[in-house]
């Protein structure tokens, strides 16, 4: 095998190696555990790249593997929950096991004992959560004292639940990756709750279903309002619009958006459609694309004031991003 190193990012957010030790360096650093690290060469050769976004007591990852990958560790302190894009991925310890494959969610550490997790070819995304944070999701979601939480099982209880996982981390995705942090900040602290309250919802565990308080629906509702928001951007939709997909009146929507995220749903819209404003000037050509059909195609009617806002938003004109 030929090795390739690469140096750690200065905040643990990615590597990219075919050195099964410098990766295992990776992963001690980044989870706070000590892993072993095997590449069976029967499964020709292997290669790793991982990339890590931090927002503190969670964070969101993307992990692309070739060939075959053992990793073992006897306690690693996060919940972890990984979604395969392709390939497929096996996950087993204390006698609970889960195998997932495209599209399919599994629940790799239960942030209390340890992990054993073997990946084929697999294209990987996951959420990190601290333990504390699914711990005081629990809280919040009980109505009597509860014990500390233990996952029972390793695979989501239901489809609907994984879809519900799906949108949340679709939405922490677009949060940690596109959104200025100066903005992001605001919600960040709302969407770790949120991310962890799903987490609970998704996999098996132990919290007495008397102690969930069957009326705050607003987490699911909620993620159902940010999708139909992300897949309408495009057109002409207002508070009302959201509200009516979901069977609410605008005024609990404006409560849920400003009680849970700490936002508005208009300033919301705003910001997905600003992401995918520059996603296309990203992806631009400087001779075809012009910034004000990239602005109107996304609803801001004033060119100026998208520039300012846009400017105010990522730091540069719209014009100098389509340069790049």
């Amino acid at each position: 095998m030929t090795f390739h190193r690469v140096a750690l990012h200065s905040e643990g957010s990615g590597v990219q190696t075919d050195d099964p030790e410098l990766l295992q360096k990776y992963l001690d650093h980044t989870y706070s555990a000590h892993f072993a690290v095997e590449a069976p060469a029967s499964h020709g050769a292997c290669s790793w790249e991982h990339s890590r976004t931090d927002a503190g007591g969670y964070a969101i990852e993307e992990m692309r593997h070739s060939g075959e990958v053992l990793l073992r560790s006897d306690h690693v302190p996060s919940v972890v929950a990984l979604r395969t894009v392709t390939g497929r991925v096996e996950c087993e310890y204390g006698g609970i096991s889960g195998v997932a494959g495209p599209g399919e969610w599994v629940l790799a550490s239960t942030g209390a004992d340890g992990v054993r997790i073997r990946l084929l070819d697999a294209v990987v995304r996951s959420i990190v959560l601290d333990r504390s944070l699914v711990a005081e999701a629990a809280a919040d979601r009980a109505t009597t004292s509860v014990p500390v939480i233990r996952f029972t099982g390793r695979m989501p209880i239901d489809a609907a639940m994984a879809d519900t996982l799906d949108a949340t981390e679709r939405f922490l995705h677009r949060l940690l990756t596109t959104a200025p942090m100066s903005q992001a900040a605001l919600v960040l602290g709302a969407a770790g709750r949120m991310v962890a309250s799903a987490v609970l919802a998704t996999f098996p565990n132990d919290l007495p279903a008397a102690a969930v308080d069957p009326r705050d629906e607003h987490p699911a509702l909620l993620l159902q309002a940010m999708d139909f928001i992300e897949r309408n951007a495009a057109h002409d939709i207002g508070v009302g619009d959201v509200a009516a997909a979901v069977y609410l009146t605008p005024r609990t929507v404006q409560y849920m958006f400003r009680n849970h995220l700490g936002t508005t749903p208009t300033t919301y819209l705003r910001e997905v459609r600003l992401a995918h404003a520059r996603e296309e000037l990203l992806a631009g050509d400087r001779r075809m694309t012009t910034v004000a059909a990239v602005a109107a195609r996304w609803k801001f009617a004033h060119t100026g004031r998208f520039a300012v806002l846009y400017r105010d938003t990522y730091g540069e004109s719209p014009h100098e991003t389509l340069r790049r």
